[in-house]
C-alpha cells in the first residue's frame, strides 16, 4: 500500500491580476511513497490525482411535516417560514497544474495531475474555482484532500485493506490502494496569513454498513520523517479489529498457507488452539477475564505512536457498544483503552485522542501513560499503567513494534513484567508486524524462551494491496498468550 505524502505544508499563492475570481492558489509539494518512504510508487500506467476543497456547511432545508401542516390550515405563509438546518459536505475540485519540470509533469485530462513511474516528487499549483467563493471566506470547517482519481484505489475503508480483490462497492477492481489525506485550512490561515498547519489527516471508515460513515481519523506530521506517521501494521489492525468486532465486512478469504514456520510454531495436530480461528480467539480476548458481572474491558497497547490502533480499538468499540444487545454477552461499555509510548511521542497522542468524539454515548476511556520499555522489562510502572490495587490488561496488542532488534528484549521483558505486576495469570497478546529485516526474527526466539505461546497455529499473513507489481507487502497478525 502506499501513501500520498505532503513533503512540506500547504501555502496560499495570492491572487494576481490575471486571476478570473479574485481567489488565490495553492502550492502543493507531495509524494507517493510506502509507509516509510523507502520505496516510492513507481505504476505500470499514469496514476491521475484530485485535489479536492471540502467544506462543512449548514444547509437550510424545509421541514415537510411543518409544510404539510400550514398547508392544511391555510397557513402558506408561515409554512414557508419553516426551515431548519442539516450539515452538507459541498465537494470543489481544484484546477491542478504542474510547476517545474513542466515537460515530465504534464496536466492529465479534466485538469488532474498523474503520478508517473519515476517520479519521486510532485510540485503542483491548485486553483480555487468560484463557486467556491462564498464558502472560502466563511467561518464553516473547511479541508483540502488529495486524493486517487479512480475510487476503487482510494483507500477511504477498511474492507479494502482486508478484503484488497474487491473495491468498496463491491466490483471486482485492482489490487493497489493508495491512502488519500486531508488539511484543515483554518479561517487565520485565510484572513490573517498565518501558515498552514504541519499536520496531515488520515481517515478509515470501519462500519460494514451502508451509509454508517464511521471513521478513525489521526494525525500525523507533514515531511519526510518516518516518525509521527501512521504506519502499514496499525492500520492493518484496525481494519482486522473492525471485522472482527462490528460484523463482516465481507465473506471471510480462504486461509493463507504461505506463512513462515517460526522457531516455536507447534504442531497444528497437538495444538490445542489450531483449529480456532484467530478471529474466534480474539473475540474471546475482547471480552473481561475477571469473574466480576461489573467487569469491563481493559486493553493496553504498547508503543502507541500517533495512536491509530488503540485509537482505533476505541472507536470500534463505540460503534460495536451503541448497536449491542443489552442481553449480550459481550458489552464494550466502560471500556478501557490505555495508550503508552515514550515521552515524545505524548502531545501527538494526545491531540489525536481529543480528535476522537464517543458522541453520543460516553461509552469508553481512552487514556495515555509513558512507558519506556527499558523501565517496563525491570518491573518500573507508573501509576497510569499499574495502578495501585493492580489491574490486570484483558489484552496487550502492539504493531509495528518490532524493527529495532536491539529494542527486542527490553520488549518481551516488558510483556512478561506487566503481566507479573498486574497479577494476570493468563495474558494475551495481539501483534501485528510488517517483517522489514531477517534478523526480526529474534523476537519469536526471545518469545518463546520466555514461555509464550503463539496460538491459531501461528501467524495469518494479510497481503497489502499496492500498485507496483515488484513492491510485494506483507502484515502478519499473531495471538500470543502466557500463563504463570
Amino acid at each position: 500500500m502506499h501513501y500520498i505524502r505532503l513533503l512540506r505544508p500547504p501555502a496560499l499563492v495570492p491572487a494576481n491580476g490575471a486571476s478570473r475570481n479574485g481567489l488565490p492558489s495553492l502550492s502543493l509539494v507531495l509524494t507517493i511513497t510506502t509507509d516509510l518512504g523507502d520505496s516510492f510508487l513507481c505504476p505500470g500506467a499514469p496514476i491521475n490525482l484530485v485535489v479536492e476543497l471540502q467544506v462543512e456547511a449548514d444547509d437550510e432545508v424545509d421541514d415537510e411535516d411543518d409544510e404539510e401542516d400550514a398547508a392544511e390550515n391555510g397557513d402558506e405563509e408561515n409554512g414557508s417560514q419553516n426551515k431548519r438546518t442539516q450539515p452538507k459536505t459541498h465537494l470543489f475540485s481544484l484546477a491542478t497544474t504542474a510547476v517545474g519540470n513542466a515537460k515530465k509533469n504534464k496536466p492529465a485530462q479534466g485538469g488532474d495531475l498523474a503520478w508517473k513511474a519515476g517520479l519521486r516528487v510532485l510540485k503542483l499549483e491548485a486553483a480555487l474555482p468560484k463557486e467556491a467563493a462564498a464558502f472560502w471566506n466563511s467561518d464553516d470547517v473547511k479541508k483540502l484532500c488529495i486524493r486517487a482519481a479512480n475510487a476503487n484505489i482510494s483507500a477511504t475503508h477498511a474492507r479494502q485493506i482486508i478484503y484488497p480483490t474487491e473495491s468498496s462497492s463491491g466490483s471486482v477492481g485492482g489490487n493497489g490502494l493508495i491512502m488519500p489525506l486531508w488539511v484543515d485550512v483554518p479561517d487565520a490561515v485565510i484572513h490573517s496569513g498565518e501558515l498552514f498547519p504541519h499536520v496531515a489527516l488520515r481517515r478509515l471508515e470501519i462500519s460494514p454498513d451502508e451509509g454508517n460513515t464511521a471513521a478513525v481519523e489521526v494525525e500525523e506530521e507533514i515531511g519526510e520523517s518516518i516518525a509521527r506517521h501512521v504506519w502499514d501494521a496499525g492500520l492493518v489492525s484496525v481494519a482486522f479489529l473492525a471485522d472482527t468486532c462490528l460484523g463482516k465486512l465481507k465473506s471471510a478469504p480462504k486461509a493463507s498457507h504461505n506463512s513462515k514456520k517460526r522457531p516455536h510454531d507447534g504442531d497444528e495436530d497437538d495444538d490445542p488452539h489450531s483449529k480456532e480461528t484467530q478471529v474466534s480467539i480474539l473475540k474471546t480476548m475482547l471480552r473481561p477475564q475477571k469473574k466480576d458481572d461489573n467487569a469491563t474491558l481493559r486493553v493496553l497497547e504498547l508503543g502507541s505512536g500517533v495512536g491509530i490502533l488503540g485509537i482505533g480499538l476505541a472507536k470500534i468499540l463505540h460503534e460495536a457498544a451503541k448497536v449491542a444487545d443489552p442481553s449480550a454477552a459481550v458489552d464494550y461499555r466502560g471500556a478501557t483503552v490505555l495508550l503508552t509510548d515514550l515521552p515524545e511521542a505524548e502531545e501527538r497522542a494526545r491531540s489525536n485522542m481529543a480528535l476522537l468524539d464517543f458522541a453520543p454515548l460516553d461509552t469508553i476511556r481512552l487514556e495515555y501513560a509513558n512507558l519506556d520499555w527499558q523501565d517496563g522489562h525491570l518491573g518500573h510502572f507508573g501509576p497510569g499503567v499499574v495502578a495501585s490495587p493492580p489491574q490486570p490488561f484483558d489484552l496487550v496488542m502492539l504493531s509495528d513494534c518490532t524493527y529495532n532488534v536491539d529494542m527486542l528484549p527490553a520488549l518481551v521483558g516488558t510483556l512478561s513484567a506487566l503481566q507479573t505486576a498486574t497479577n494476570q495469570t493468563t495474558q494475551r497478546v495481539l501483534l501485528t508486524k510488517k517483517t522489514r529485516h531477517e534478523s526480526e526474527e529474534l523476537l519469536f526466539i526471545l518469545l518463546k524462551d520466555a514461555g509464550w505461546k503463539m496460538l491459531a497455529g501461528g501467524g495469518h499473513p494479510i497481503r497489502l494491496p499496492v500498485l507496483d507489481d515488484n513492491d510485494e507487502q506483507t502484515i502478519e497478525v499473531f495471538i500470543f498468550e502466557r500463563t504463570i
